[in-house]
């Protein structure tokens, strides 16, 4: 009878030990779980950024009162059809005062801006008309 008494108490050290190790992957799960989560829900960064798109005369700019873009980070698109965008590099810094776009012949124009690296539209489809 000792010897089955002491595979019992054996048999109960190691499922013990099992429990524990057992905690132990569940608990490296759930960090790797939870990394993995923020990384899949933080999405891209984009630098803060408040513009408008304006006119004078022809030509058509964007006027920036905080923040700024590097250059070669920003896009902008000039069209005449709400909705349909052609995007366009800059290489210059996207800062206070301003940006120009070109200047352009009387219509309506429809101007967007955004963060290239990121996706980030910080204004689609500002209406800007030149007489």
């Amino acid at each position: 009878m000792g010897e089955v008494g002491d595979r019992m108490s054996g048999g109960r050290k190691e499922y013990g030990q099992s429990a524990t190790e057992y905690m132990l992957i569940l608990a490296a799960a759930l960090v790797v779980v939870a990394v993995a989560a923020y990384y899949v829900t933080r999405g891209p960064s984009f630098p803060p950024l408040s513009a408008t798109a304006t006119h004078v005369d022809n030509e058509i700019r964007v006027n920036i009162d905080t923040g700024s873009i590097s250059a070669g980070d920003w896009q902008y698109s000039v069209s005449t059809i709400y909705g349909t965008y052609d995007w366009k590099n800059e290489d210059v810094e996207l800062k206070a005062p301003y940006a120009s776009l070109g200047t352009y012949s009387p219509s309506n124009y429809y101007v967007s801006l955004k963060h290239q690296p990121s996706g980030h539209i910080y204004f689609s489809d500002q209406t800007i008309t030149i007489t």
